[in-house]
Formats: structure tokens, sequence, C-alpha cells
């Protein structure tokens, strides 16, 4: 008989059980690195947004076969949950399981029961961008934005539970150990043009950016104007530092660097412009030594995934955010 229960102290053990058996490894790529006590801890358990409640395991008889990971989103402004909407961040089922679909399912509307008594409305299916609080670096290498549609057991879950299409994602990669530096004359143009500055532990703008910058090395690649020192264009990274002998083994003893997000000024928004900050953002990583693969998770409407797209950086997957009102309208 299938049970499901809030998350109790006791329980990390099972979660990292359950991750271990549900690694998704697309096209030899570590779609779910293995997860520590203390990341589990740090990363996603001790972040404020988390309710234990929010959080929970499905047995089939005394076996852990599941598990689920809801929260409320950010409102518009950052500075607070918004109890209107929420996110089902993370679901994952043994494979093995022989109704994994079915218990996905369940653990689904367990979760939208969480959610519904916060307040909820909206339902996301995976985090969308740029409300995805836990499992980046972890869950696709880079921001864990979606569902990865090599995750077929949840991907059909969603489906089967009445969920709708509302973002498509794409999953990038980029190996620096074959990076040998690009020079043309728009690149010569616009390094006479534009500085880039690059700042360790950028100011955390909201309550919820403090939130999510609270883990990990982050940085923000600024590119000013040089006559005026204006900035025109952002491009914010995440390098992801692993506490474990076994993560380090799987990149051959070095860390993954996630592009985060990529802004720019309307009146700035020419193609070389991204294309020279993301130039200088590869080159930047090239020189920290343990740094060797960049990834990305991006939203397929977002400036990051054209620019990506553009460059032909290796796609390794794709993916979906969900979307499912619950008031009845």
């Amino acid at each position: 008989m299938l049970t499901i229960r809030p998350f109790r102290n006791e329980d990390p053990p099972r979660i990292l059980d359950l991750w271990r058996k549900t690694q998704l490894r697309p096209d030899g790529f570590v779609s779910q690195l293995p997860l520590s006590l203390n990341q589990l801890q740090v990363q996603m358990l001790g972040l404020p947004m988390t309710d234990n409640r929010s959080m929970m395991l499905a047995f089939y008889e005394d076996t852990p076969i599941g598990y689920v990971h809801t929260t409320l989103a950010p409102t518009d402004d950052g500075h607070a949950l918004d109890p209107k909407t929420g996110q089902i961040c993370f679901l994952c089922v043994d494979p093995e399981y022989h109704d994994a679909v079915g218990a996905a399912v369940a653990l689904i509307h367990a979760g939208e029961s969480y959610l519904s008594a916060q307040g909820a409305q909206t339902i996301y299916g995976g985090s969308p961008s740029p409300s995805a609080p836990f499992y980046t670096g972890f869950y696709s290498g880079g921001e864990a934005v979606g569902i990865l549609h090599s995750d077929k057991i949840t991907c059909d879950a969603f489906r089967k539970a009445n969920y709708q299409v509302h973002q498509k994602t794409t999953c990038f990669c980029f190996d620096l150990r074959n990076y040998s530096p690009s020079v043309s004359l728009e690149t010569i143009a616009y390094y006479a043009e534009l500085v880039i500055e690059i700042s360790e532990s950028p100011e955390a703008k909201t309550w919820w950016e403090g939130c999510i910058q609270a883990n990990g090395i982050w940085f923000d690649a600024v590119a000013h104007l040089v006559q005026t020192n204006r900035p025109v264009a952002r491009l914010r990274t995440r390098v992801s530092y692993p506490d474990t002998e076994n993560i380090l083994a799987m990149y051959g003893g070095t860390w993954c660097a996630s592009l985060m997000e990529l802004r720019t000024h309307p009146d700035f928004a020419a193609d070389g412009i991204k294309r020279y900050l993301l130039e200088e953002v590869v080159r930047y990583l090239e020189t920290q030594n343990h740094v060797v693969q960049i990834e990305a998770q991006t939203a397929e409407d977002s400036p990051l995934f054209t620019l990506l797209r553009s460059q032909s950086w290796q796609k390794r997957d794709s993916g979906t955010v969900f979307i499912k009102n619950i008031n009845g309208t």
C-alpha cells in the first residue's frame, strides 16, 4: 500500500538514496549530481523558505519510493513569499517501483494540497526562472528550471495530473577543456568601446536573491561603456563547490559553473555586446583552476537561450515548466 507523509528529521538519508536511484544521465550528461548530507542541509533544507511540511516522502509498505519538494514562489518584488503562487520544485520516484507514474501523481496531489492550504491558486510543475530556489548546480547542472524531458516519469505524471505547458527550457553545456579564445574584428571593436568588470559576491537586491545567493560562489560580469562608465549588460554566474570526492571525480577533480541570468539595457541589446560579454566570462572561468565545465538551464524565451544557441553551445537536454490553476478558473 502506498502512503505519503511529511518530512521528518530522520529522512535525509532516505532522500539521498532516492536521489542516487533517480540520477538522470541523458547522452552521458550528469543531470543530477550526487548530494551529501551537508549539501542537502545547507543548500535545500536550511534555506528560509523551506518548511518541513512542504517536503513529502512516499512509501510502499516500509520502503521509501518517492520524494516531492514544494515551496511558495516569491512576490514580484522579491521581498516575500507569494501565498497565491506555489511551485513543485523537485519530484523523484524510484524507477523500479511498479507504478512509478502513479506514485508521482500521488506526490503531486500531496504537494498541491499543502500549497493550496497556504493559499496557492496557481502551481508550477518545475520552478520557473528566476524563481528556482533549490538544487542549482545539482539538477541539470545549472539553474533548476522546469522538468527535464529525460525524466519521463515526472513529465508523464504532470501531464496526467492535468498540468499544461507554461515554458520550454533547454540545457546547454560548454567544455572549457576544449576552449580556445577567439579573436574577431567585432571583438576588437567592443574591446575599445567596453570594459568588463567582474565582481564576486554581488549584492542581493531582494530578500529572495539573498536566500538564493547564500550558497555557492557567485559573480557578476558587467559591461560598461568606456567613455561614460555606464553599465549596459550583465551576466550572472554561479560556481558550485562540491564537498564530496564522488562529485569531484565526476568532473575529474573540478567544479562546474552555471550561467544564471543575462540582462542588457534596451538601448544596448545588440547581439555583439552579448557575445563579447559571454566570451569574457568564459575567458575568466578558464583561468579558474577548478572549473572545466559551464552549464546553463534556461527558458527558451530568454536572452541567454538566444545567445547560447547562436554560439553553438552543446544542447544536452530540454525541459518543460508546467502550470496548473487550482482555483477553478
